[in-house]
């Protein structure tokens, strides 16, 4: 790898492309700094915010990933919404 690429923005910019690609999520963001990534951002289960931190580190196996993704539900509105 060359220097270039172990930029921080490079390499975040990587790990994205990853995280789309293997765990196909996208608008997660990834902040590295120094020998840390940071992931953050929302995901739809437990299962996808496993999966995200997985692409991470296939991604970048030298480091370490602090995985700080919120699982959100998607489900059906409880009771009635109503419009006016």
């Amino acid at each position: 790898m060359s220097k270039a690429e172990d930029e921080p923005h490079y390499m975040a910019a990587r790990i994205r492309e990853r995280v789309a690609e293997r765990a196909h999520e996208l608008g997660i963001q990834v902040d590295v700094r120094g020998e840390v990534i940071y992931l953050r951002g929302d995901v739809a289960s437990e299962q996808r915010r496993r999966d995200v931190e997985e692409a991470a580190r296939a991604a970048a196996p030298d480091r370490t990933v602090r995985n700080e993704l919120s699982v959100v539900s998607s489900g059906a509105p409880e009771g009635e919404e109503r419009l006016s």
